[in-house]
């Protein structure tokens, strides 16, 4: 039985058609990465699935008994907190609301993520690399299932980029399911067993990360072949 099941997904914003027709399996402990150009409505896919937006049409399948919320861990690209919070403000609040969260978990978290440095900047005053690990870090606090990724090393420097593309190729190896919103080829090849590409509102290519490499070369090859128009 899937982890997560899409049934012909449909999501508009009004009269904008954002995606149509989406259907796909997700095994749990699977690493999958979604491809696209910016407006294709990959974001928008991921927040179906984690049940932050809900679909125009179709069916969101989640095969988990426990409280689903807490089992799927989310970090986006931007994190829009209310003016004059800072993040031990934010830390407070989820040690309140998920009992796996405890100070000697954050400090194991903080090996990678390092943020005890910026703990009480106001987060309208951090830089993007530091609202980025923060919101990754706040992704697996609780440990979650499921663990949901949008851009996740933009903005970070080469070694932050090493550490925390490490961390999370060790959470898969724990059987969490990862799934990724990613232009970062070599990120992709790094972290997933499995590539979705999307397009014009709809899935346009679904195959594993070896299959690409083997007909492309790479990831990136076959992303300079999309962007060139080769491939619909």
């Amino acid at each position: 039985m899937s982890l997560i099941e899409l049934k012909n997904i449909e999501k508009k914003y009004k009269n904008k058609l954002v995606l149509e027709d989406i259907s796909l399996s997700i095994n749990e402990g699977e690493a999958v990465a979604f491809l696209g150009k910016n407006g294709a409505g990959k974001t928008t896919l991921v927040e179906i699935i984690a049940k932050f937006t809900n679909p125009t049409k179709g069916e969101v399948i989640i095969n988990i008994e426990e409280n689903q919320k807490q089992e799927i861990g989310i970090q986006f690209q931007e994190g829009n907190w209310p003016t004059g919070l800072c993040a031990n403000d934010i830390l407070s609040f989820y040690y309140s609301v998920f009992p796996k969260f405890t100070k000697d978990h954050f400090d194991k978290l903080d090996e990678t993520f390092d943020i005890k440095n910026f703990l009480k900047t106001p987060l309208n005053k951090l830089s993007g690399g530091q609202k980025q690990r923060f919101n990754a870090l706040l992704s697996v606090v609780n440990n979650p299932k499921i663990i949901i990724l949008d851009e996740l090393t933009t903005g970070l420097d080469l070694e932050l980029q090493f550490k925390i593309i490490n961390f999370f190729k060790n959470q898969i190896k724990n059987n969490k399911t990862l799934l990724i919103v990613s232009h970062h080829p070599e990120e992709v090849e790094k972290l997933c067993d499995r590539l979705i590409l999307v397009d014009k509102n709809h899935i346009i290519l679904d195959q594993p990360v070896k299959q690409v490499q083997n007909s492309y070369g790479s990831v990136r090859n076959l992303m300079e072949e999309f962007y060139k128009g080769n491939i619909s």
